[in-house]
């Protein structure tokens, strides 16, 4: 049996003049909180996850172990909490830009400052019709995030989204004339299931004074769902989950201005026609077993063109249930 043998070298930490920071910011994340307004017998709340981070205008604490300027993330979360308190949560973009201004004006030592927020998609019950005071339900539309970021002296920059989005249709998708080699074995297919799991991600314009952060989230999420399905009755046809993607994007920016840009991740989950034919039974694509893994994916973003001037164009609206020319459209792969 070898021996072994371990041979001792002296390490030596590199100077500060060799080496330049990236990035140097820390902070908080997941904290967790339910704020309740309550209004007589009438309660609204709010249940928040939020990460933030800050960075400081030294780096003493890394490179010269001085802790004098490092304000404890325990602060950061109590802050959190006592802003909640104080001030209340209209939206959740309103309360990230609290928060940015709340550690950008306080702390003179403080350059920076960046918040992540997402809600958890709680909705007041109805009972034929009349809202209740105070009973909720979870929700399967979506989880409503925001990021806000600010620099000392700058302007905050603001980003709504949607994550976790479900959503499938049954028909009205296929995937066909794409490109083909030797490996390729997949046949095209004209009528299919579409099932995804998507991401979207917005950013307003240069000013985000007096927006209403609520309808637009409402709109971009109706815009996304009529993008996805199309007419009830008969829906729209759908020749790529790319095309999908872009049609959803162009939506959202048609309807609403002050959206500037959008991003979108989507994952198409696949479903295979379950083979019955050993039982002596013809499936006629009536039973399907979903497919976790692997899954196709795709990641896009779409914004408005600038004039000359400067100004933002107006994006052609994608409008598949008005023309034929939609089926024929080669797809992206």
């Amino acid at each position: 049996m070898g021996t072994l043998v371990l041979i001792s070298k002296t390490i030596t930490l590199l100077k500060s003049a060799d080496v330049e920071y990236v990035n140097s910011e820390y902070g908080k994340n997941a904290v967790r909180l339910l704020y309740i307004r309550r209004e007589g017998k009438i309660h609204c709340i709010k249940e928040l996850t939020i990460s933030l981070h800050i960075r400081l205008n030294s780096v003493n604490e890394y490179e010269n172990s001085d802790n004098s300027c490092v304000i404890p993330t325990d602060t950061i979360k109590n802050t959190i909490q006592a802003l909640a308190k104080c001030r209340g949560i209209r939206t959740i973009e309103e309360f990230g830009l609290d928060l940015c201004e709340h550690f950008l004006t306080q702390y003179c030592h403080v350059i920076y400052c960046n918040v992540f927020i997402q809600e958890v998609p709680w909705q007041r019950l109805e009972k034929d019709g009349v809202p209740h005071a105070h009973a909720f339900l979870y929700s399967s539309e979506g989880v409503r995030f925001c990021e806000v970021e600010r620099n000392l002296n700058g302007c905050p920059n603001v980003f709504s989204g949607i994550k976790d989005l479900k959503i499938m249709k049954t028909t009205q998708s296929g995937f066909h004339d794409f490109f083909k080699d030797r490996y390729t074995i997949l046949p095209d297919r004209r009528d299919r299931v579409l099932s995804v799991e998507t991401m979207i991600k917005w950013c307003y314009g240069d000013c985000t004074e007096g927006i209403d952060y609520d309808f637009i989230w409402r709109t971009a999420h109706e815009a996304a769902l009529d993008a996805f399905a199309g007419p009830p009755e008969t829906g729209h046809y759908s020749p790529s989950y790319q095309r999908t993607v872009y049609c959803i994007q162009t939506y959202i920016l048609e309807r609403v201005p002050q959206i500037e840009e959008v991003e979108v991740i989507m994952s198409n989950i696949h479903y295979s026609v379950a083979d019955l034919d050993k039982l002596g039974l013809c499936n006629d694509k009536e039973i399907l077993t979903p497919q976790d893994t692997p899954f196709g994916a795709c990641a896009t973003t779409l914004r408005r063109k600038k004039c000359s001037e400067g100004e933002y164009e107006q994006p052609t609206e994608c409008k598949p249930r008005h023309t034929v020319s939609w089926k024929s459209d080669r797809a992206m792969k």
